[in-house]
């Protein structure tokens, strides 16, 4: 890259006006593998590296060359209707007249860039005493594909685990409660001969039915719970809550707020996590008596879920098995939609809160290299 003959630069002049010699500033960014260019704060680009260098003449961007109009070049995306240029536009004014000093965010490509997503980030930076903009844009592209694609099979993933919950469900009610029926009436026929003795071993025998016969129906309804697809999130927590009760006997309080406008995905998660914490607090807690929240907040919806059950001690990752393969894996989806999960021990029971944002959020974590002039 053309270097300019060295002018000393006072502060507030432009770098283009005081042709500052690029060659230290050069050899720092042409080792950097993110693509790196240095603007001066009205738009015009004044060096870039060999990263930022290969990606214009790959896509054959002329309006990204030393020398042209950054500034003006986000103009024209915008113009043609790309809405994902306008941050980025609005950053770099805010940066250059100091209303901020960084900017970040994930580019989705249009247009030409169409295929190609970003991780954009935006600088403030005083080189020679004169106040400049480091643009550097990172391609992610591989990683959102694999991202997209593990979300993708995540959520056949669950749809299997849905499908086969319900055929479970329905061999259940329609063989095996039918045998325990069959079972039941030849009981009560065996005990019109029997003596004493061997009445109370039938009455013993026939209360174990009636204890498989719940079971069986709480587990029935649990792994093939109201739709979502049919129904709004909160009339489905609702059925599903009541049913939970009648079925299992605990006591439950519900408290379901109009969350507002979220995906389809963090409700189904949200479903899902409900689903599996019910399960949960009826095969292993012993409560008699549970709480389940859901609010929504300007920017968040949050779930919460109580029990007085016996408890454990406090969950991490050493612990997992104790959680069940459904919820590590809701874990994981929870992560992927950009929320947190945490589960932990109250002074009785155990409490299990989760947070989504409103807006999914893609999440990545690059390490970009520190740039000292």
């Amino acid at each position: 890259m053309a270097s300019a003959g060295k002018k000393e630069a006072s502060p507030g002049q432009s770098l283009a006006a005081a042709q500052v010699d690029f060659a230290e500033i050069q050899q720092i960014i042409d080792g950097l593998v993110e693509q790196i260019a240095l603007i001066d704060c009205d738009g015009t680009i004044l060096t870039i590296n060999e990263s930022w260098r290969r990606q214009v003449e790959r896509q054959a961007h002329t309006g990204l060359h030393i020398s042209r109009d950054y500034v003006g070049f986000l103009a024209g995306l915008i113009k043609d209707g790309d809405q994902g240029a306008v941050p980025i536009f609005r950053a770099f004014q805010d940066v250059s007249a100091g209303k901020r000093q960084t900017f970040r965010c994930v580019y989705h490509g249009q247009g030409a860039f169409a295929g190609y997503d970003f991780i954009v980030m935006i600088m403030a930076l005083v080189v020679h005493r004169t106040r400049c903009i480091l643009v550097s844009v990172h391609d992610v592209t591989e990683l959102v594909t694999l991202k997209r694609q593990k979300r993708r099979i995540g959520g056949q993933v669950l749809r299997a685990q849905e499908a086969e919950r319900r055929h479970i469900a329905r061999e259940l009610h329609d063989s095996t409660s039918q045998l325990l029926v069959a079972l039941q009436l030849d009981l009560a026929l065996l005990s019109q001969d029997a003596g004493p003795e061997v009445d109370a071993v039938i009455a013993k025998c026939s209360a174990a039915v009636q204890v498989v016969q719940q079971e069986i129906r709480t587990f029935s309804f649990l792994a093939h719970p109201p739709s979502l697809v049919a129904n709004n999130l909160a009339s489905v927590l609702h059925d599903l809550v009541r049913g939970f009760a009648v079925r299992t006997g605990v006591e439950i309080d519900i408290d379901v707020s109009d969350c507002g406008e979220v995906s389809s995905s963090i409700e189904a998660a949200l479903y899902r996590l409900t689903q599996e914490a019910l399960t949960n607090i009826h095969r292993h807690s012993g409560a008699t008596q549970a709480t389940v929240r859901l609010l929504g907040k300007k920017s968040c919806v949050h779930l919460m879920i109580q029990d007085n059950g016996i408890g454990f001690e406090a969950l991490d990752s050493q612990v997992g098995p104790m959680l069940g393969v459904g919820v590590l894996g809701m874990r994981e989806r929870v992560r992927e939609l950009g929320g947190r999960l945490s589960i932990h021990r109250a002074i009785k029971g155990t409490v299990l809160t989760v947070s989504f944002p409103r807006q999914k959020r893609m999440i990545f974590a690059p390490q970009i290299g520190r740039l000292k002039l």
